[in-house]
């Protein structure tokens, strides 16, 4: 399991650290703003489907 993690945040930062070498600060700003807007979107779905498992709703 630690391994896979590691893998994932040295993942993580290699992209960051791509980012942060090619991309100029407008486009940072954007891709900041894309990447903000799907952790959201992500959230509110997995909320969505906590209430809808909670409410019964388990074959979906």
């Amino acid at each position: 399991m630690f391994g896979r993690l590691f893998k994932f945040f040295a993942l993580c930062l290699l992209a960051w650290a791509v980012a942060r070498w090619f991309l100029k600060p407008s486009q940072r700003r954007n891709l900041h703003e894309l990447i903000s807007a799907l952790a959201i979107a992500l959230l509110i779905s997995a909320g969505l489907f906590c209430v809808l498992y909670w409410l019964g709703w388990r074959n979906i």
